[in-house]
C-alpha cells in the first residue's frame, strides 16, 4: 500500500472504508501519530477489548526482540491482538549526525527530555561513545567531538541532555541491526490474529524496513511540512486548522481570526505545542465561547523565532540554504528591505568587531575551545575589549555633540550583558565562519544594495538576495 497522507487515513476509517492490514508504520508529527494510533486501535479493537488486547512496547532498539517473541506469539485472549512499538528509534539508525542533531535539539527546545535523550544516545552510538564519555569531566571534549562546526548552536542542550542521562541511569543503544531482524519477521508473517503498528517521529524511504511496511501492510504519513514555500504554509495552515477546529469543537469553543493569527505567530510549527497551548486557552476563558486576541496574548508565551534574528543567525552560519528560505518568509510578509539590510550589516559589524578581539588577543584565543575555556580563559579580554570601546565612544561623545553617534557606537559591544556569556561564545563560533577580508568585502556588498535599494533602479528582493548570495557564497 502507498504512503497515505494523514487526512485520507483518518477519513477511510470514519467512513468505515479502511482496509485491513498486518502491519502498520505510522510517521510524523507526534500530536497526529497519537491521534492517527488512538483512531486506528478502536477501529481495530472493540472498545471492551482495547485494554486486554493490546500490548504496548517502548520503542528503544533493544525491545526489538521483545516485539518479534510477541508478533510470533500466539494470543490467549480471543480476538485481534495489537502489538504496538511507541516512537521506535529503528529509523535512526543511518542517520546523519546533523539530523540527529536538530532533531534533539527540538526535542529539549519543545521540553520533551526523554525525547531529546533518545537522539543524543542514538547519536552516541552512532560515533561509538559510551556514557563514560558524556561525564562531566569529558563532556566539552565530546560535544566538540560529535558537533565539529556546530558546536556553538548544541553546546547547552547536550550538556543539560547528558546530565539528564547520567542522572536516571540510562544507556547507549547496542549496535545491532534490530531493523533487519524486524524486517524479516514482517516479511515472513505473525502468528494468527496478531497485527503490528510501530510509530515513529522519521522514517528513511530507501530502507528494507520501509518497503516492507510498504509491500505487507499500511504506512501512514503523518508529517507537517516546516518549508517556508508557499505549497508548504498552506499545508501547514490546512492541518492547524484542522486541528484547532476538532480541539475547539470538544471545548464547544470559537476563535477569532485574528486570535488564531496571533497564536500561529507565537507558536511557530510545533503541531503539538499549538494544541496543548489551544486547549490551556479552552480552559482560561471558561464559560465565555470566543477566544480572542486578547486571551492569546494573556495566556501564551511566545516560542517563535523572530524571522530577522533567524536571517542573521543563518548569514553568520554561513548557511545560504536556511538565509534564503527566512528571506522568502520575510519578502511574503512584505519586510522592510531596508530593515534587513540594517540588520545584517549589524552581524558583520559584530563580527568584524569579535575578528578585532580574537586578533588583539591571539595569544589566549584558540579555535575550537570548549565553552568552559572560552569563560574561564578568555571572556575576561572580551570584557576589557568592551570596556575600551566604550571609552572611545565616550571620548567621541565629548568631541562631538552628536548624541546618536555614541549610541551606534556603543551597541556594538560585543557582551551586551557580561552576566551572559553563551550567546557571546555561539557568536565567537560563527565568526570562523568568515575571514576579516570576507567581512570588509560584506560591508561593501551591503552598502551597494542600501544604494540600489535606496534609488529604486531594481527590484528590491532581487538585489537582498544577490547580497546574502555574495556574502555567503565562499571564494574557490
Amino acid at each position: 500500500m502507498a504512503d497515505q497522507k494523514y487526512n485520507i487515513f483518518i477519513k477511510e476509517i470514519e467512513s468505515q472504508q479502511l482496509e485491513a492490514f498486518p502491519a502498520y508504520l505510522i510517521h510524523g508529527d507526534e500530536y497526529l501519530v497519537k491521534n492517527a494510533f488512538k483512531k486506528l486501535k478502536s477501529k481495530l479493537l472493540p472498545e471492551n477489548k482495547q485494554k486486554t488486547n493490546v500490548t504496548v512496547i517502548d520503542g528503544a532498539n533493544d525491545n526489538i526482540p521483545f516485539a518479534i517473541e510477541q508478533l510470533n506469539t500466539y494470543a490467549l485472549m480471543p480476538g485481534t491482538r495489537i502489538i504496538a512499538i511507541n516512537d521506535s528509534q529503528l529509523f535512526y539508525a543511518g542517520q546523519n549526525r546533523s539530523d540527529l542533531l536538530d532533531k534533539g535539539l527540538a526535542a529539549f527546545h519543545d521540553n520533551q527530555m526523554k525525547k531529546a535523550a533518545s537522539f543524543f544516545l542514538n547519536l552516541l552510538a552512532s560515533q561509538k561513545l559510551t556514557i563514560e564519555d558524556i561525564q562531566p569531566e569529558r563532556i566539552s571534549e565530546t560535544i566538540q567531538l560529535i558537533t565539529t562546526d556546530a558546536a556553538s548552536q548544541h553546546s547547552q542542550w547536550i550538556t543539560d541532555v547528558a546530565a539528564h542521562c547520567i542522572e536516571k541511569n540510562l544507556s547507549v543503544p547496542k549496535l545491532m541491526n534490530y531493523s533487519d531482524m524486524l524486517t524479516e519477521t514482517i516479511e515472513k508473517g505473525f502468528a494468527r490474529r496478531n497485527i503490528l503498528i510501530l510509530t515513529t517521529d522519521t522514517v528513511q524511504k530507501n530502507r528494507r524496513l520501509y518497503k516492507a511496511f510498504l509491500k505487507h501492510g499500511a504506512v501512514v504519513d503523518c508529517q507537517v511540512p516546516k518549508g517556508f514555500i508557499k505549497a508548504d504554509r498552506a499545508q501547514q495552515d490546512k492541518t492547524f486548522r484542522e486541528s484547532a477546529q476538532n480541539i475547539l469543537s470538544k471545548y464547544n469553543k470559537r476563535m477569532t481570526s485574528d486570535g488564531y493569527a496571533l497564536m500561529r505567530d507565537m507558536l511557530g510549527t510545533g503541531l503539538r505545542n499549538f494544541s496543548v497551548s489551544l486547549e490551556k486557552l479552552a480552559q482560561y476563558v471558561g464559560k465565555r465561547e470566543n477566544i480572542t486576541r486578547d486571551d492569546v496574548a494573556a495566556v501564551l508565551e511566545r516560542t517563535r523565532q523572530d524571522p530577522i534574528f533567524e536571517l542573521t543567525n543563518a548569514l553568520a552560519d554561513r548557511n545560504l540554504i536556511d538565509a534564503m528560505a527566512v528571506l522568502n518568509n520575510l519578502f511574503e510578509n512584505q519586510f522592510n528591505p531596508l530593515q534587513a539590510i540594517a540588520a545584517i550589516a549589524n552581524q558583520i559589524r559584530r563580527l568584524l568587531l569579535i575578528d578585532d578581539v580574537k586578533s588583539r588577543y591571539k595569544e589566549s584565543y584558540r579555535k575550537g575551545m570548549s565553552f568552559e575555556q572560552f569563560k574561564t580563559s578568555f571572556f575576561p579580554y572580551v570584557l576589557e575589549y568592551d570596556k575600551q570601546l566604550a571609552e572611545s565612544s565616550e571620548k567621541n561623545a565629548r568631541d562631538s555633540t552628536a548624541s546618536k553617534k555614541k549610541k551606534a557606537l556603543t551597541t556594538l559591544m560585543i557582551a551586551k550583558n557580561p552576566k551572559s556569556i553563551y550567546p557571546v561564545y555561539l557568536s565567537f563560533k560563527a565568526s570562523n565562519n568568515y575571514s576579516r577580508q570576507e567581512l570588509i568585502q560584506a560591508i561593501q556588498i551591503l552598502y551597494q544594495a542600501d544604494k540600489r535599494i535606496k534609488t529604486g533602479s531594481q527590484n528590491n528582493n532581487q538585489i537582498i538576495e544577490r547580497a546574502i548570495i555574495e556574502i555567503c557564497r565562499r571564494k574557490k
